[in-house]
């Protein structure tokens, strides 16, 4: 310790390598940093578009699964001569992503411009609705109309000059509708 503030009091030059590494070293933190910040910025803007997606699409089925009905005691069921069949829809969660993103459709995945570079891509979309039950038998047990699903996000990072691998997480949403008490 004594050495190194020798070293750093000494007007002969010989700290200044050191004092460069240590700049250099925390120059690599923070950029490393502020890459990791800009990840998850990606991935909560992602989220949070896919959820407004899905929740779009439960709302659509929400007025065929209980239009003019009481909450909860019906599903999303439409009559035809003598059999009911389920009128629900998973939607095209795709093409409310295109709109509200401005993705492009590439090689299977839709991916996302910044200028010249993709910012990130989307793949693997699977979106379930579970229709609530057309006559439960039981009303405290009765499930609700329910939209699932899960895509995956794969982010390029910009640090690491390429050579790392790109941030790829797949997220899962639900949307639920919840009758007012």
């Amino acid at each position: 310790m004594n050495r190194l503030k020798s070293l750093l009091k000494s007007k002969s030059g010989s700290g200044t390598p050191l004092i460069l590494a240590i700049v250099l070293v925390c120059i690599i933190l923070s950029t490393a940093a502020f890459e990791y910040a800009r990840l998850i910025i990606v991935a909560q803007g992602v989220r949070d578009s896919v959820q407004e997606a899905v929740i779009d699409v439960a709302t659509e089925n929400w007025d065929e699964a209980y239009a003019g009905l009481r909450e909860g005691y019906s599903g999303g069921y439409a009559l035809s001569g003598t059999r009911w069949y389920q009128n629900v829809t998973s939607g095209n969660v795709y093409e409310r992503l295109k709109d509200v993103l401005g993705l492009k459709y590439q090689s299977g995945k839709y991916v996302k411009y910044s200028g010249e570079n993709a910012e990130y891509k989307l793949s693997g979309l699977t979106v379930s609705v579970a229709n609530a039950p057309l006559a439960p038998s039981d009303p405290n047990s009765i499930s609700q109309l329910t939209v699932t699903g899960t895509i995956t996000v794969e982010v390029p990072l910009s640090f690491g000059w390429e050579h790392l691998p790109p941030m790829s997480i797949t997220m899962k949403f639900k949307s639920v509708y919840v009758p007012k008490f």
